[in-house]
């Protein structure tokens, strides 16, 4: 019996080597390379708005202050050869510069942002974020439209300490001066951009 699914839903293709992801990647850029399977997550209009409007946000930052780069989805994060994850978005200091290829990041970013997807609002959460956590990304965020809330890790020297927040602001530790009114990431109408900014830089 065939079963009809209804979109969105997570597609994964277990068995794949990363040889194989890296020569089909070019041609399909959709996919990710987690623990040896590939992962489709379609990405809703919300979730685009969201990516967008954090990109904006931080790009600019960063070219006002510089000290790192940022790199939206789509480029892949090598952790090992088991695990390309691609963050939605993932700032890498000037010191760590070197790891930037052409093709992929080779080894952790140091600040990755994650925002939760319709098919599977989870996924992310249980299968990514103790991988990022393993290879020592710094700081990590995970977005979550659906339960209006933001989950911040940040290492230190004894493991990651957390908090979740639903408004108020919040600091980046590796962008010295960025941050976000958390309240600004549920309204219906994101708001815009360039008055964020200029509250952001002061």
């Amino acid at each position: 019996m065939q079963v009809e699914l209804e979109p969105p839903f997570l597609l994964i293709k277990p068995g794949i080597s990363e040889e194989e992801f890296y020569r089909t990647v070019g041609e399909d850029g959709d996919w990710e390379y987690l623990g040896g399977r590939l992962v489709l997550s379609p990405a809703s209009d919300r979730h685009e708005d969201l990516f967008s409007f954090l990109m904006t946000l931080l790009r600019t930052f960063l070219d006002a202050r510089g000290g790192a780069v940022v790199r939206g989805s789509r480029y892949p994060m090598r952790l090992d050869p088991r695990w390309s994850p691609e963050p939605d978005l993932m700032v890498v200091r000037d010191e760590h510069r070197h790891r930037l290829m052409p093709q992929r990041l080779e080894g952790p970013a140091d600040f990755v942002i994650e925002i939760a997807s319709e098919g599977d609002p989870g996924f992310d959460l249980r299968e990514k974020l103790p991988r990022y956590e393993e290879a020592g990304v710094e700081e990590i965020w995970w977005i979550n439209p659906f339960t209006r809330t933001l989950l911040a890790r940040n290492r230190t020297a004894t493991g990651y300490a957390g908090q979740t927040l639903a408004a108020g602001r919040l600091a980046s530790q590796v962008v010295p001066g960025f941050w976000i009114e958390v309240s600004w990431l549920w309204q219906e109408k994101l708001p815009s951009s360039f008055d964020c900014l200029r509250q952001i830089l002061g």
